[in-house]
C-alpha cells in the first residue's frame, strides 16, 4: 500500500524497500521522495529504508489548509507507528531536518538517531554571534520572485523552481538530466504549498530544546552550502550533546547526490554504529 493514512483526509505517498533496522528519510523543500534513491539503492541492501512525500506535496494528499512544521512533523510521528518503524534513523535534509528534530523532540522513544543534512539551529538569520539557516541572499531572492520581481512582471513559479537548481543548490556544474530531475521535484510542491509551509517555519529555533536532546546526531554538511549556511551546521552540532559533523569538501546543500559516495558512508557507517553488537555482525 503506497497511500498511508496519517491523519484525517491525509494520505502520505511511501515507497519501502528492503528489510533490516529502519531508515526514514525525509526530504528538503521541493523535493520529494525521489531526492533519495541513490541513498535507498545502495542501503536496501541491508536496511528497510522509507521515502515519503510530505502533505500537499509530491504524490501525497493535498488538503485545503494544514501546511505547518507541527502537522507534518505529526504526520511523521504517525508514519512511524502504521508502519512500526519505531525505532528508526530519521535522516532529514532542509526543511526535513527540522522535522527530524521535532519528533526527536517530541517522541524520542521513536527515534533511534538523527542524520541531518542542510541543517540549522533556526529558520534564517544571524544568532549568538552565528550565521546560519537560510541565507538572506535566498530569502530575498524567494521575495523578489514572489513579488513578480524588482521590475514588478509575473515571475512564473517554473522559473523560480529552475532558478532554484542552477544557482542555489550545487556547488558545481551538473549534468542536464539532474536539473531536470531537481525541476521535476520542485514542481511538485505547489506554490501555496510551499508558501504556507516556509511561513509557518519562519519561527523554527532550536537552541532551547537542542541541548536537552539525547538522540545520536550527526550531521553531513556541504562546505560550500550558500542556502542553508555551513556556520549553522557547525553552531547545530555544538548545540546537540555528542553531535558530530561530517563535511563534505565539495558539496553546497545537495551532498547527497553531488557527493553521493561520501554521503552514503557516512550514513552507513552511522547506522550501523546505532546497531547491537551482534546484529552489525551479522
Amino acid at each position: 500500500m503506497n497511500l498511508v493514512p496519517v491523519a484525517d483526509e491525509v494520505r502520505l505517498y511511501v515507497e519501502d524497500f528492503g528489510d533490516g533496522p529502519p531508515l526514514l528519510f525525509i526530504c528538503g523543500g521541493n523535493l520529494t521522495h525521489k531526492s533519495w534513491e541513490s541513498q535507498v539503492s545502495a542501503l536496501a541492501g541491508e536496511f528497510r529504508t522509507v521515502t515519503f512525500d510530505w502533505r500537499g506535496t509530491g504524490r501525497s494528499d493535498k488538503p485545503r489548509r494544514g501546511y505547518t512544521a507541527d502537522a507534518a512533523a505529526s504526520d511523521i510521528r504517525a508514519l512511524i507507528d502504521r508502519l512500526g518503524l519505531a525505532p528508526a534513523v530519521l535522516v532529514g535534509h532542509g526543511l526535513g531536518a527540522h522535522l527530524a528534530l521535532l519528533v526527536a523532540y517530541a517522541a524520542p522513544e521513536l527515534v533511534k538517531g538523527l542524520l541531518l543534512t542542510g541543517a540549522a539551529p533556526w529558520f534564517s538569520g544571524e544568532r549568538d554571534g552565528a550565521e546560519g539557516g537560510v541565507s538572506e541572499d535566498f530569502l530575498r531572492f524567494m521575495i523578489s520572485q514572489r513579488r513578480g520581481g524588482s521590475a514588478g512582471s509575473g515571475v512564473a513559479y517554473a522559473q523560480t523552481c529552475y532558478e532554484l537548481g542552477d544557482g542555489w543548490v550545487f556547488h558545481r556544474r551538473q549534468s542536464p538530466g539532474i536539473y531536470q530531475a531537481m525541476l521535476d521535484q520542485a514542481l511538485e510542491w505547489p506554490q501555496y504549498v510551499l508558501n504556507a509551509y516556509a511561513e509557518d517555519m519562519r519561527t523554527i529555533d532550536h537552541r532551547t530544546r537542542a541541548p536537552q536532546l539525547r538522540t545520536p546526531t550527526l550531521i553531513v554538511q556541504g562546505r560550500h552550502d550558500k542556502k542553508q549556511r555551513y556556520e549553522g551546521a557547525v553552531h547545530l552540532a555544538r548545540l546537540i550533546s555528542g553531535a558530530r559533523l561530517v563535511t563534505l569538501e565539495n558539496s553546497a546543500t545537495m551532498g547527497n547526490i553531488e557527493e553521493v559516495d561520501a554521503f552514503n558512508r557516512a550514513l552507513l557507517h552511522f547506522a550501523r554504529e546505532l546497531q547491537p553488537r551482534n546484529q552489525a555482525a551479522a
